[in-house]
């Protein structure tokens, strides 16, 4: 296994020469004389957000980049896992090929099998029978095993090539309503455990993580972006105004790819 705010929309050739440059390889570059693949992997989390950050990659580094959206409903990390390690099935065997020829890729997932469980600190209902029990990272320490376990499988399948790789954390959009019900010290406790977690995974590997949480909760998680305007009439997903947040963020991460 190895373990190796946002920026102006119109940039000078020099800054995008800068912000191409490798991280720990001053020779590695992302090519940009032919256009790049996305290849973003996401449950809901991820809806909009893969064309916000690909319109402000084309912008700052003047190349096409042509997105390859797999945001999918209630998609697990475990799922994420199976399709990146076994080609046996038609999608998972395309899927391999896209991030193959990708010089971005992107991954998240829910927990689902590979954490805790976080129902007691969903937003419906306001009211709950009993507090949740507080997830510690040990907690969460099997989502990041399987994200490493991901960022295994996309290095082998990138071996050699540079690639700009990313992830996240999770937003807390039901704020309100832990407020509403007692239990914001819990929940709020359990959310940053499993983003401590994945910055952990990703910094072992030298992958970037995009951390919508800040973004959307500020810097000490205690501010409700329902009110800002980041999350959707449903309580729980980003709105279209969090979707380009969260592209922004990603954005501000630059564009240093490592060399798997």
């Amino acid at each position: 296994m190895r373990r190796p705010h946002s920026l102006p929309l119109v940039v000078s050739f020099t800054l995008v020469v800068l912000l191409l440059a490798a991280c720990g390889d001053s020779d590695a570059q992302l090519d940009t004389s032919e256009p790049w693949d996305l290849v973003f992997i996401s449950d809901s989390r991820g809806f909009g957000v893969a064309q916000a950050w690909a319109d402000l990659t084309e912008e700052a580094a003047g190349v096409e980049v042509r997105v390859h959206d797999h945001a999918t409903g209630d998609l697990s990390l475990v799922q994420v896992q199976e399709w990146l390690a076994d080609d046996s099935s038609d999608f998972a065997g395309e899927l391999r090929g896209e991030v193959a020829d990708a010089e971005i890729v992107f991954v998240f997932g829910n927990p689902r099998g590979a954490g805790p469980d976080e129902e007691g600190c969903f937003p419906w209902p306001a009211q709950y029978s009993e507090p949740p029990e507080p997830a510690t990272p040990a907690d969460w320490a099997p989502y990041g095993d399987v994200l490493q376990d991901i960022f295994d499988a996309v290095f082998e399948l990138r071996a050699g090539q540079p690639t700009v790789i990313r992830t996240a954390d999770e937003f807390a959009a039901p704020i309100a309503s832990w407020r509403e019900a007692g239990i914001e010290a819990i929940c709020t406790a359990s959310w940053e455990a499993h983003a401590g977690v994945i910055r952990e995974a990703a910094d072992e590997y030298g992958v970037g993580t995009a951390s919508w949480y800040d973004e959307f909760n500020g810097p000490d998680h205690d501010e409700d972006p329902l009110e800002k305007g980041y999350i959707a009439d449903d309580g729980w997903h980003q709105s279209g105004e969090g979707a380009k947040v969260q592209g922004e963020v990603l954005h501000a991460l630059g564009y240093d790819p490592i060399v798997p």
